[in-house]
């Protein structure tokens, strides 16, 4: 069986990650490729998510902008951005925006969800521009708040909402990020 491929910072881009700046993290985490990895966060990363902005309002509070055109992979029946699909990028967008802050053993390994809510609005059909607003609102020792709101690039109308609630967890030993 091949070797399972894990989307993580080389060791080289690791050891420096805390000195980039929040647009250079950002980009860092967009750069990472497996490109043997079928899944959805790295067909979504590698070929469909670029970053447009990165404001950083706090230590702790910043807003991350990605744009990203809607793919015929990402469709359901009808042709629109699937719901499963938008709660997917919804939670791999905000946790990546929460790179622009984080610091060494505080959220730099994103933490892992404890409550997704996603609120869809309307229909994004194949070949829709969208642009995903990413909130860090709080991040606290242990818990965060992340909002998100998924716009068409076009004229600004929302598309869909999600708030992203998140728990801090120490790597597993031996992970690498």
């Amino acid at each position: 069986m091949a070797e399972r491929q894990h989307l993580r910072l080389s060791p080289d881009v690791m050891a420096k990650f805390e000195t980039y700046n929040p647009e250079e993290r950002i980009r860092a985490v967009l750069a990472i490729r497996a490109p043997n990895d079928q899944r959805f966060s790295s067909k979504f990363i590698e070929e469909q998510c670029s970053l447009r902005d990165v404001k950083v309002l706090s230590d702790k509070h910043c807003v991350v902008t990605f744009a990203f055109r809607v793919d015929r992979f990402y469709c359901n029946g009808s042709g629109n951005l699937h719901g499963g699909a938008q709660s997917s990028i919804f939670d791999m967008c905000t946790s990546i925006a929460m790179q622009a802050i984080g610091k060494k053993d505080f959220w730099l390994n994103g933490g892992v969800t404890r409550v997704l809510t996603v609120t869809c609005l309307r229909p994004a059909p194949e070949g829709e521009n969208l642009l995903l607003e990413c909130e860090v609102v709080q991040m606290g020792r242990s818990l965060s708040l992340l909002q998100g709101t998924l716009k068409r690039e076009k004229d600004g109308v929302i598309v869909s909402t999600c708030e992203h609630h998140k728990a801090a967890v120490p790597s597993k030993p031996g992970w690498k990020l």
